[in-house]
């Protein structure tokens, strides 16, 4: 209707004051800011790509596992071997479609593998888009239903668009990063995604379909990685508790507790009936006996430390000084120990210890406190607002955002007592920190200019080790695919598919080798004192290598031998790599030649 046709007595409303501030009665919309928008999704994407192309060789020892049990989706392959004790299947599940679906080669799988990464944080970001609009139109929806005309959004949209996107990319690229191949960026996106449903669900009227849903992503969120199990149950219930009437929500969360279990179930049933009990995944007991039982030497699992029992799979120690062991699988994988390392801990139960439980606390606690220093400007940003607000009832406004900082402190507080890395907090500090800011929300008393100065101090204190560290990459020489060079030259060597192996390594993350070249590591000398094998005489060195030929294998690979071992002592260089190998039918009886 214009304003000519308005009846008598009515006059036209106001005009509408353009400008990127979120007013009442007005929802937040989602093509306001957008040059903010896209100019932090093409800087986010940037990074991780960057990232993911000067890391693209690079493999750690889970990344190794997971590339193994991503071999279960492989034409011939059996499925089963996508269910682990420790590894969650749906990452490697992801890997061996990825690779099935584009005929990846073994010496490309690695690279393929960070090309999945890019394409997954991409996942997260809009899972955390999602999170982040649903926030924002929560806030003014809460608003405009307070009948309080002063109320409004206490910063401008600009400001909680900039600090939740910073406070992603710092989580995503430092915390969790691409550099490697792991589950954790899969699980951050289902955490973002779940969050964003229960404050949609919150202060509602309970749908079916939303309830669903939420049971859907929960499940798939346990498949990507068994921790998620505990965060899932939580987002549940506080979804029972944040509806309007939660009794007549009891039904429907009933329903998306069983939608959780029927998908959970895809992992933990198969599990339960390879282990002979019923088990939701080993990965929480595995952990708690390696860091607070201290089940020791790590990998080798000689002693069990402070837990109970013994062990039904023990690692064979096979030679003293330097210490190594012995070890097989029944089907072919890189490293058995690494494999499933929850299959050579059976039989040995944890043990709660008050030393050892706060000893593991520290170092967690170290690492949180770490992480949290790359935030360190929004704890006192968010001390400075409270401080300014605190007679705008901003504590009360805290109850509408708990979902997103109290998901976010129970995932932190998770692992603490256990073992708290980087890489599996930073989404729940990021959660933590954007739920306190949201709930900034009143008359603003004081002025724009300390907004925006205040604003971009914040996101710049977390933006600009990011920009850094994309300086630092896109000047880096990037490092040649030595693993695919060296499993080249083992191949030439006559190494084929399958033969078995033993090494030499003071690294346990080096087994790109190993994987590409598809062959089975079946002894080592202990990765803590790989030094000691090279100090040793001659005769003791030759004994140990003879020794593994003994045991079926066919070479033993080493990295990074001191100088002077060379061909002189019988040992190959594979090409410009660090790896050397000794084949054992050119050396045999030799214990002699220097």
């Amino acid at each position: 209707m214009s304003a000519r046709s308005l009846p008598v007595g009515v006059s036209s409303p106001p005009p509408q004051r353009p400008g990127p501030e979120l007013v009442p009665g007005r929802r937040f919309q989602p093509d306001s800011a957008i040059t903010l928008r896209i100019g932090f999704w093409v800087f986010g994407s940037v990074l991780a790509a960057a990232q993911a192309w000067v890391f693209r060789y690079q493999v750690t020892a889970d990344s190794i596992s997971y590339l193994d049990v991503s071999d279960g989706v492989m034409p011939g392959a059996d499925w089963h071997g996508l269910i682990n004790g420790v590894w969650s299947p749906l990452y490697p599940f992801l890997l061996g479609v990825f690779r099935r679906t584009f005929k990846i080669s073994p010496a490309s799988e690695i690279v393929a593998g960070h090309l999945l990464n890019v394409a997954i944080f991409l996942f997260a970001y809009f899972c955390f888009e999602l999170l982040l609009r649903v926030a924002i139109n929560k806030l003014t929806l809460s608003d405009e239903g307070s009948g309080q005309d002063q109320a409004r959004v206490f910063l401008p949209q600009w400001a909680y668009l900039t600090l939740g996107y910073a406070l992603f990319l710092s989580a995503s690229i430092l915390g969790i990063s691409v550099k490697y191949l792991r589950a954790d960026m899969l699980m951050s996106a289902f955490v973002y995604l779940a969050v964003a449903m229960l404050l949609h669900i919150q202060g509602r009227a309970g749908r079916w379909r939303n309830y669903a849903a939420l049971g859907v992503v929960l499940g798939v969120g346990y498949l990507a990685k068994a921790p998620f199990l505990v965060i899932g149950l939580l987002i549940l219930a506080a979804a029972l508790f944040s509806a309007k009437n939660w009794r007549l929500a009891l039904k429907m969360a009933a329903s998306a507790f069983t939608i959780f279990l029927l998908i959970g179930s895809l992992y933990f049933v198969p599990l339960s009936l390879a282990r002979g009990y019923f088990t939701l995944g080993e990965s929480g007991r595995f952990n708690y006996l390696i860091h607070v039982n201290r089940v020791y030497p790590e990998w080798y699992m000689q002693n069990v430390g402070g837990a109970h029992g013994s062990f039904a799979h023990p690692v064979e120690k096979v030679f003293s000084s330097p210490p190594a062991y012995g070890f097989s699988w029944p089907s072919l994988v890189t490293h058995p120990l690494r494999i499933d390392p929850s299959y050579w801990v059976a039989g040995v139960r944890p043990k709660f210890v008050a030393k050892g439980q706060i000893a593991a606390c520290l170092p967690s606690l170290r690492n949180l406190l770490e992480l949290q220093a790359q935030m360190v400007l929004v704890p006192i940003a968010a001390l400075a607002l409270a401080f300014i607000s605190r007679r705008t009832g901003w504590i009360l406004r805290l109850k509408s955002t708990w979902p997103m900082w109290a998901i976010g402190l129970v995932g932190c507080a998770l692992y603490v007592p256990v073992h708290l890395e980087t890489r599996y907090v930073a989404e729940f500090l990021a959660l933590f920190w954007f739920g306190i800011v949201l709930a900034f929300r009143g008359p603003l008393p004081i002025s724009r200019m300390v907004v925006r100065v205040g604003t971009i101090l914040v996101a710049a204190s977390l933006l600009l080790p990011l920009t850094v560290s994309a300086g630092q990459l896109f000047t880096s020489v990037s490092e040649p695919n030595a693993d695919a060079e060296a499993a080249a030259k083992l191949a030439d060597l006559g190494i084929r598919p399958g033969v078995k192996v033993a090494r030499v390594s003071s690294f346990g993350s080096d087994l790109g080798i190993e994987r590409l070249a598809r062959v089975e590591i079946i002894g080592e000398v202990d990765v803590q004192h790989a030094k000691e094998f090279w100090m040793a005489p001659l005769r003791t060195q030759t004994s140990l290598l003879n020794l593994f030929a003994s045991r079926g294998a066919q070479a033993v690979i080493a990295t990074l031998p001191q100088p002077g071992v060379g061909s002189s002592s019988g040992w190959r260089h594979l090409g410009s790599t660090r790896y050397w190998v000794w084949l054992p039918e050119q050396n045999h009886g030799d214990t002699t030649r220097r």
